[in-house]
């Protein structure tokens, strides 16, 4: 397989390691498998409480869903991208796939289910803060199976590293990890949505990148702040889980193998919508890696995407492009 140069790629040859051909570093791709989901976007003054109806503004439907989410965000950063996933034979699947079809994602590996509808989620965004609060109908995505995974066999070598989430079945997203290994590609998972996955589970990965609530998932109980989720890596690793990275929203990202831990600040940005951050970090951060980053400076580098995806409103409308990326990577971090 060739890049858009036309030089011959060169696939990852250890788990960090620098891909190169001729001393030229070349891209290497990212191979996604996961969510796709129709969302529901509406801005309201606060959260309601419960048994309240407030009032809400700027209603939209856009694409999202995880797997959609990282595999636009990665081809926004430069990198060529397949997407498997599942849909609906409906409305809200032919949505979706038009949107897709509008990026460089390669998702000719999108199935449509006759039997499950697309799914959905209903997502409200506080006005002050740009933080929302999101409830997901998984619907088509549940419907995947490991026999799907069949169709990945000729894309694992023309990239570099495979992503997966949890917002499909826990038991594609494991074979998928062992297939994908043991093609030589870099594993990473985005532990998200909160799930209760064993450490069997979690150790397939090369690198477990879960949020604050995600990582407490993981560990069985709450995780408040910096110093506790550093805490709370660390015990993974000890588990036997290779690199973990935190996303820590507006306090920027924990870094923490068997040889070190490292807390990266964020990036000052004005926010006006989280919704899709984590993704848009998760997708840069196999990016990075598969172009060849070190651990650290590919963490660096999804710390910027994540931030620069809070500056737009919406999921996929707000996964970043390369350029926008290495400008706040230019002006560096706050202080």
């Amino acid at each position: 397989m060739r890049n858009r140069s036309g030089k011959k790629k060169w696939k990852v040859n250890d788990r960090f390691g620098t891909i190169r051909a001729g001393g030229v570093k070349v891209l290497a791709g990212v191979l996604v498998v996961g969510s796709l989901n129709l969302d529901m976007v509406i801005t309201a003054p606060r959260f309601p409480l419960a048994g309240e109806n407030i009032h809400g503004t700027g209603f939209s439907m856009v694409a999202g869903g995880k797997g959609a989410n990282q595999a636009v965000a990665a081809a926004r950063l430069g990198e060529e991208t397949c997407l498997l996933g599942c849909v609906g034979q409906d409305t809200y699947g032919d949505f979706l796939l038009d949107a897709l079809s509008r990026t460089s994602v390669d998702a000719t590996q999108v199935k449509r289910s006759r039997e499950v509808t697309t799914g959905v989620a209903l997502i409200v965004i506080e006005e002050s803060t740009g933080m929302n609060t999101i409830v997901v109908d998984p619907g088509a995505n549940m419907a995947m199976t490991p026999s799907d995974l069949d169709a990945l066999e000729p894309y694992f070598a023309g990239h570099g590293t495979a992503l997966f989430q949890l917002e499909i079945p826990v038991d594609v997203v494991a074979e998928g990890a062992r297939l994908a290994s043991a093609s030589g590609l870099v594993t990473v998972l985005d532990a998200g949505p909160p799930r209760a996955v064993d450490m069997d589970f979690a150790r397939i990965f090369d690198v477990v990148s879960p949020n604050e609530r995600e990582l407490g998932a993981l560990v069985g109980r709450e995780i408040l702040g910096v110093e506790q989720a550093v805490f709370a890596a660390k015990e993974l690793v000890k588990m036997g889980i290779k690199t973990v990275v935190v996303k820590m929203a507006e306090l920027g990202a924990i870094l923490v193998t068997d040889k070190h831990a490292k807390h990266l600040p964020p990036f000052e940005v004005d926010a006006v919508d989280s919704t899709g951050a984590g993704d848009a970090f998760t997708a840069a951060l196999a990016v990075g890696l598969s172009d060849g980053l070190e651990i650290e400076e590919a963490t660096r580098f999804a710390n910027a995407a994540g931030a620069a995806a809070v500056t737009v409103l919406g999921a996929l409308p707000s996964m970043p492009a390369r350029e926008e990326v290495d400008r706040l990577l230019a002006r560096g971090e706050a202080r």
